[in-house]
């Protein structure tokens, strides 16, 4: 795995700027830019596109009760991308189908499921999501939810986490797409070319 503070110095190389002596602890205006901004749309803009394996991706499973409504883990940061990202934990693997608005979803609690899906719907924010089901599921029964955490790097211990905050502090990622997507969005903020350095 790479240090971030790695990537952050050859950032800073490509960019042509000098890296500070400590980017924990950097205050100048570039360096907090590229740490705190571009670094973090980049790592955010990798989160939303691509399903990564774990830590990065987790599962959990959802105990019925007959409620409405289920607390999804704090690391939540949205489902795994395709069909199968939620589903029945039983022998048939019925998929859960997203319903995407309010709207719709008040609708179809009033006029009811004639066939036999289970529909499901997220809400809340960051560090409080929820997921509610139609129908609700029994008691006894079980919801497998697999998605995307919020992680994004490890401590040199190997614990995964969302925040940088020392120097032996490693990528989940891989090295090459967090840096070129931090270069160019650093260099697209200050009006250089940048889309040579998309192709590189």
């Amino acid at each position: 795995m790479t240090l971030i503070v790695d990537v952050l110095n050859r950032v800073a190389r490509r960019c042509k700027i000098t890296a500070p002596d400590s980017w924990i602890s950097a205050t100048s205006a570039t360096a907090v830019e590229i740490r705190d901004d571009f670094l973090i749309e980049t790592i955010n803009d990798l989160q939303k596109r691509v399903d990564w394996p774990q830590p990065i991706s987790a599962q959990t499973t959802i105990p019925g009760d007959g409620s409405e409504d289920y607390d999804l883990p704090s690391d939540f940061l949205r489902p795994a991308l395709g069909i199968t990202a939620v589903y029945e934990t039983t022998r048939t693997r019925r998929w859960g189908v997203p319903v995407n608005s309010d709207g719709a979803w008040t609708q179809l609690k009033n006029l009811g499921n004639a066939g036999t899906e289970r529909y499901y719907r997220l809400k809340g924010y960051p560090g409080a999501y929820q997921i509610s089901f139609y129908p609700n599921p029994t008691a006894g029964s079980s919801i497998t939810v697999s998605y995307m955490t919020d992680k994004w790097m490890a401590t040199s211990g190997g614990t995964a986490g969302k925040v940088f905050s020392d120097a032996g502090d490693v990528l989940l990622f891989d090295r090459r797409p967090v840096e070129l997507g931090t270069i160019y969005r650093w260099r697209q903020d200050k009006g250089l070319d940048y889309q040579a350095e998309a192709l590189e």
